[in-house]
């Protein structure tokens, strides 16, 4: 009975002293690892991934360019489940979350399973959805400003709480790469 009694204590003075991320920080990372993962495949798709963009070319010859357009879409969403997943797995974080100083625990403050940089990777993909997506990132960034805990349904899903690397306890933080 008292060693619950000690641990909610230690946990509820624990998460006082974190910082939650706010809401453009998450986004501009989000924004980051885009710019980076669109940029390695135009290098090694050699500016042929654009064609991705390009539904004109669908809508005049469908029958010439839709294995090319959904090749192009499959590459997208492929490279940035598995960015996403193994920069989760190796780091703990995303290059664009590093970059802004933002870490990814989870909901008892612990660091995340590596099982489950797989579920968040896969949930981000939402956001790269043609046209819907924005208004799924939208829709996620107004419930992270309204929400107490300033969570995304990413975070629910996954029970995770994004926040700054700096307010960390040293011994978290430390596993940080």
């Amino acid at each position: 009975m008292s060693d619950n009694i000690a641990k909610k204590i230690v946990s509820e003075s624990f998460k006082e002293n974190l910082v939650i991320a706010i809401w453009w920080k998450r986004a501009m990372a989000f924004v980051l690892d885009a710019i980076f993962i669109i940029g390695v495949l135009v290098i090694c798709t050699k500016g042929r991934i654009s064609y991705a963009w390009e539904l004109y070319i669908l809508i005049e010859n469908p029958s010439e360019t839709i294995i090319w357009f959904l090749v192009n879409w499959f590459l997208i969403f492929a490279a940035s489940w598995l960015y996403f997943k193994y920069s989760g797995r190796m780091m703990q974080r995303s290059l664009g979350q590093r970059f802004l100083k933002l870490a990814i625990i989870y909901g008892d403050g612990t660091m995340m399973p590596e099982n489950n940089w797989e579920k968040r990777a896969f949930y981000k993909l939402r956001y790269l959805l043609p046209i819907i997506g924005v208004f799924i990132g939208i829709l996620d960034l107004i419930k992270i400003m309204r929400s107490e805990t300033h969570q995304s349904r990413i975070d629910w899903y996954t029970n995770t709480i994004v926040v700054m690397d700096w307010s960390l306890p040293s011994e978290i933080r430390v596993l940080l790469k």
